[in-house]
């Protein structure tokens, strides 16, 4: 009937999850834009953990509803908001599943909103099972024994009038693993060149706009930025989210923020490297770089944005496990950019680098910090660092929060 697509980050088959939200929507963008799903499952049904934040945020209807099935979780939090937008879901044609279900009793009432309901057969009783598929949920309720391991279970399982399987006994997971294509290929890529091609004659918005409303990721992080613009002058704050207000959204950002959110929301959903912190940190190393550009005199270019690029690429490699070589192939990095990142010929932009990986670590290397030509005090460049640090934190959670 399908395939279970799940969210591993490590050679095993274990899932070291520390953000529920951000495996399912790796799991859903990665399996539609890197693998296809119509090649994953061969035209099949994808079952995929859904939680209950992207249920409400509606990340959900991402999902094409005859290609994936969508699960809930058995210990997932699902109140009466959760319980209406499942009901939508439904009415909507998407398949809901109840997984990972041990005859929890809040879940008792609820049984009646999934159209299957996997019941854990190596957590409950053989007494359960059966009271489970005769008791439960109503007369168009599918169950699947799930966890089934041996021709025994198997049998048992059909003997007791459940319809669906899963488990070791009929197909041990696949671990499949595809590379990162390299940025020039992926939206962040295309929005970064449009980015860096501004000409007069040319609608920048408009191609950036389109490339988000087309990609599964972005189009669902954006309206979260849209919100945290101030409203146009003379004009109140609305909720829609029409390609018109896409479009106005990012001219009112202009290409230095919207280039800054891109970089980031790469780096957030491409983060191979386990410490969430990672990507934050890159973020405020470019801000943190971007600020002390601006009061030094040094010879970078503030305006181009090249300054905040090479704090990102510094820390892309370790983020997301591909060289920059590879990653950056087929972009027009500048020069200046990228000698300084290969340490290939020193210039203002690699002592700048320098500068601020000393004053992220004090690494004793570096000792005395390098002169970047600045008359901030040594309080001034504290406070530029905090308020930096401040920026990337609310940049990082505007990425996770509701839209309201």
């Amino acid at each position: 009937m399908g395939y279970e697509l799940l969210y591993r980050n490590s050679p095993g088959n274990v899932a070291n999850i520390t953000n529920g939200d951000a495996a399912t929507r790796k799991v859903l963008t990665d399996a539609v834009s890197l693998f296809g799903l119509q090649q994953l499952t061969g035209g099949r049904f994808a079952y995929i953990n859904f939680t209950s934040r992207l249920i409400l945020d509606d990340f959900v209807r991402k999902a094409d509803p005859e290609k994936v099935v969508v699960q809930v979780m058995g210990n997932a939090l699902i109140n009466e908001d959760v319980e209406n937008k499942l009901r939508a879901l439904r009415q909507s044609g998407y398949m809901l599943v109840l997984k990972n279900y041990i005859g929890q009793t809040r879940l008792r009432h609820q049984l009646s909103l999934f159209d299957v309901i996997r019941v854990n057969f190596k957590r409950t009783t053989p007494v359960f099972q059966r009271a489970a598929v005769r008791n439960y949920g109503t007369p168009e309720t599918v169950f699947m024994a799930d966890r089934i391991e041996n021709e025994p279970d198997f049998q048992n399982a059909l003997s007791m009038g459940y319809l669906l399987f899963q488990g070791y006994y009929f197909r041990k997971p696949d671990l499949l693993s595809i590379p990162i294509l390299p940025l020039a290929e992926t939206a962040y890529g295309k929005i970064l060149h449009t980015l860096l091609h501004i000409s007069p004659d040319v609608r920048w918005e408009v191609e950036c706009a389109r490339i988000i409303e087309n990609d599964l990721l972005l189009s669902y992080l954006f309206p979260r930025e849209m919100a945290a613009l101030p409203p146009p002058s003379g004009r109140t704050r609305t909720r829609t989210k029409s390609p018109d207000d896409i479009r106005a959204a990012i001219y009112r950002m202009g290409p230095h923020y919207l280039r800054r959110w891109v970089c980031l929301a790469f780096l957030r959903h491409n983060n191979a490297s386990g410490d969430e912190d990672l990507p934050r940190q890159a973020f405020r190393r470019g801000l943190f770089m971007d600020a002390l550009a601006a009061q030094s005199r040094l010879e970078v270019d503030v305006q181009s944005g090249n300054v905040f690029l090479l704090g990102i690429l510094s820390l892309m490699e370790t983020i997301v496990g591909e060289s920059p070589a590879y990653l950056l192939r087929g972009l027009d990095i500048s020069t200046s950019v990228w000698d300084a990142l290969t340490g290939r010929v020193p210039n203002d932009y690699a002592l700048l680098l320098r500068y601020v990986e000393f004053y992220e670590t004090h690494n004793p290397r570096f000792a005395p910090p390098p002169d970047i030509r600045t008359r901030l005090s040594d309080g001034d460049i504290a406070g530029l660092y905090r308020a930096c640090g401040e920026e990337s934190d609310a940049a990082m959670s505007r990425m996770d929060k509701p839209v309201s």
